[in-house]
């Protein structure tokens, strides 16, 4: 988690840790008036902006990623067993 994705979702779990703390302190104070209302909307724009960023990130599968990293796989069996033959069909 120290790459590229490690820090997007630390950006991601800080700005929801904060969502929440904005939003949990208007639920305990707003009626005393010392949280303001506008605390909801920054959290409703946060919150949106969070889901828009996530659903971009699921549709993009990190493809690229794959193909340049390749994949490490083992192939393992008894003798004569047609391991070659599915590693040259792979």
């Amino acid at each position: 988690m120290e790459g590229e994705l490690g820090r997007l979702y630390q950006r991601w779990s800080h700005a929801l840790t904060q969502a929440l703390a904005h939003l949990e302190a208007y639920i305990d104070f707003g009626e005393d008036e010392q949280v303001e209302e506008e605390v909801l909307g920054r959290v409703s724009v946060t919150v949106r902006e969070l889901e828009r960023e996530v659903r971009a990130h699921l549709r993009d599968g990190r493809r690229g990623e794959l193909l340049r990293g390749g994949v490490r796989a083992v192939i393992v069996g008894p003798p004569n067993v047609g391991k070659s033959s599915l590693l040259n069909l792979l």
